[in-house]
């Protein structure tokens, strides 16, 4: 019988050590663990961003033999809690706008959520301009989930939606050109978005060094 060496337990820095505290735990939990950290000020955010991808290349490695069964659903106001979750997380991390409960439960008529084993495990929402023209907001995977095609469904489950109410072109702003590429959004500028310029960029923070890149597509007409 082949035999394989024990992970050291001693304190040399070459060991690998599991942690007391981590023992017995499952990813969805370390990384509950990981963004109370964060929230605490324990965690910088490189710190929580590497634990983010520490964990999702670990789920993918004990999953890869899984199938993974989700759908996604118009949000109801039973997952404002968990839709406040996820967008606080994004917001913390740089990724997407905080936004406040009353604001979601007021507008939660916009939002989509992916479930998942009767689990909320990412979410978006259609914000539509005086214009007609409509955005793709509040984009968030779980983590623990990401690069499973939640996010691809999300995204089609909207456009979808812009297309039953005539809507001809959804935009977005994001810091993940290479995803909406790949789902059929082309690259624009900023400019050509007047109602976003005038709803939030006049106000952001990070107005005068945007790091974020404008994506857009239009929508089919549908035939009645």
């Amino acid at each position: 019988m082949r035999s394989y060496p024990m992970a050291n337990t001693d304190h040399s820095p070459s060991a690998f050590v599991i942690k007391d505290e981590l023992r017995g735990l499952t990813l969805d939990e370390i990384f509950e663990k990981v963004a109370g950290m964060y929230a605490g000020g324990k965690l910088s955010l490189n710190d929580i961003m590497k634990a983010t991808e520490s964990i999702v290349e670990l789920n993918k490695i004990f999953s890869k033999q899984e199938e993974h069964h989700f759908f996604v659903r118009q949000a109801t106001l039973e997952d404002v809690d968990a839709l406040m979750k996820m967008v606080d997380f994004w917001a913390k991390a740089g990724q997407n706008l905080p936004r406040k409960r009353n604001d979601i439960v007021r507008n939660i008529q916009t939002f989509a959520v992916c479930v998942r084993d009767h689990e909320v495990v990412g979410c978006a929402c259609l914000y539509v301009y005086d214009s007609g023209l409509a955005e793709i907001r509040s984009l968030g995977v779980s983590p623990v989930i990401q690069r499973q095609g939640q996010g691809k469904a999300i995204v089609e489950f909207l456009l979808k939606r812009a297309a039953r109410m005539f809507i001809k072109k959804v935009f977005v702003l994001t810091r993940s050109p290479e995803f909406f590429s790949r789902v059929g959004f082309v690259k624009t500028v900023k400019e050509a978005l007047p109602e976003k310029i005038l709803k939030d960029c006049e106000n952001c923070p990070k107005r005068e060094c945007c790091d974020e890149i404008a994506f857009i597509r239009e929508i089919p007409s549908l035939t009645i």
